[in-house]
């Protein structure tokens, strides 16, 4: 009798799905707020993106090593473990008295993310299919927003009754619990896809050795096309990474004047567009071309971006940021299977591992936070952009670069004609 097929649910792709899934109950209470968090301890706008931009650079070296260890030991281990330290993190967010505990709060996990995620990319990469990566990526889009729906909008509703830091505080609670649920089941329930043919040796000179060694020869074995596309999500990485940490404090706080609900709202309501147009836009990708729907996502952007810039009431800041949205995840869903597509399969750690540290992304949405180098320049400009120009001058920046990507795409970016490259 034939053996049934597994279920995708059961698969590690599901299993990945689900979990981050879970963690979005909590990650969606915090994260859009992050901003007003930090003005209500104390901090400013610069302040923002210099915990922004300190954080990530901390996490530069830790990447690199990560990338290593997620090409030569277990990839499980490397997600499943280091996601208990993200969760007991979270007990510095709950407590902090002022925005400077919010800095080490946030440069501990950045420290703790830069080994986990590449093995978390890789291990993400190994679970998807050659044959329907575009959908693979499409489900990895749209399951997990599902379960922090409603998260936004709820922590939005007590920031308006309670006040933003006690809210707050509530969140991270609810965030260092999910965090643990997730590790817990990612321990249980995933299966190792890293291939390992000898014990590896990990003592510190070894790993560091081993780490820049395995550096050199990932650039040097790069292919052209791969990096073209490194290059692009460097500028769409410095782009984001200047305006995107301030749109809550420009609805919120300093220009449209909206309450936290209403971010809240608008916040939930871009979640349902992901879920919503993530498996259409997939087909869509398919039939088309990723390359294709990657430049009139990048082309068009701009546009709603400055729609948001100039936005006067709820209506108006609710309609550009669903436009933002539905543009990011059609280049998102592009840009994940078009960068898989090109990275070859046995360096996928460490190409994830380059790209962290300087700053390039592989998911083309705007309202992707960023990091490495680029994203920590980006950072510091926005914020000073932002403090010292005007509220609006960080977007119009960002909506520039952004039009600069896409005029590059036409130009160097080709399509793929492989369905997976392996160097030989």
């Amino acid at each position: 009798m034939a053996e049934k097929p597994k279920s995708i649910w059961r698969s590690n792709l599901g299993i990945l799905s689900i979990t981050s899934g879970i963690w979005m109950i909590g990650g969606n209470m915090t994260g859009p707020f992050w901003g007003l968090y930090v003005l209500y301890l104390g901090g400013t706008p610069f302040h923002i993106g210099l915990i922004s931009a300190v954080s990530a650079i901390l996490s530069l070296p830790t990447s690199l090593i990560g990338g290593h260890l997620a090409d030569i030991i277990s990839r499980k281990k490397l997600v499943y473990g280091l996601q208990f330290a993200i969760a007991l993190n979270s007990i510095i967010y709950i407590l902090a008295p002022s925005w400077e505990w919010l800095l080490v709060a946030r440069s501990i996990e950045s420290i703790v993310s830069g080994l986990r995620n590449p093995a978390f990319s890789a291990f993400l990469a190994d679970s998807t299919k050659p044959e329907r990566r575009t959908m693979d990526y499409a489900l990895w889009n749209s399951v997990p927003p599902i379960f922090g729906l409603a998260s936004p909008y709820l922590i939005g509703v007590l920031m308006d009754k309670y006040g933003i830091l006690p809210a707050q505080r509530l969140a991270y609670v609810v965030l260092m619990l999910v965090a643990t649920v997730t590790a817990l089941i990612r321990y249980k329930y995933l299966e190792d896809t890293t291939n390992l043919n000898a014990r590896p040796k990990l003592g510190l000179d070894t790993l560091i050795r081993g780490t820049l060694s395995e550096l050199g020869e990932t650039i040097r074995s790069l292919p052209q096309r791969v990096r073209v596309l490194i290059i692009l999500g460097c500028l769409y990485q410095f782009a984001v990474s200047m305006a995107a940490i301030f749109a809550v404090t420009y609805a919120v706080q300093d220009v449209v004047h909206i309450a936290s609900s209403d971010w809240g709202l608008v916040t939930t309501a871009s979640t349902i567009i992901v879920i919503v147009s993530s498996v259409p836009l997939a087909l869509l990708a398919n039939r088309q071309g990723k390359r294709k729907l990657m430049i009139a996502s990048l082309l068009v952007t701009p546009l709603a971006v400055l729609g948001f810039t100039y936005s006067a009431s709820l209506t108006q800041v609710l309609l550009f940021y669903s436009i933002i949205t539905l543009l990011g995840n059609l280049g998102g869903i592009a840009s994940q299977a078009l960068f898989t597509d090109y990275f070859p399969v046995e360096h996928r750690g460490r190409i994830n591992a380059l790209m962290s540290v300087i700053g390039s992304t592989q998911n083309f949405s705007f309202t992707m936070m960023g990091g490495g180098i680029l994203g920590s320049l980006g950072n510091i400009v926005g914020g000073a952009l932002y403090g010292q120009i005007s509220y609006s001058a960080p977007f119009i920046a960002s909506a520039v670069i952004i039009t600069l990507t896409a005029l590059l795409s036409l130009v160097y970016l080709k399509e793929t004609v492989k369905p997976e490259i392996k160097n030989t």
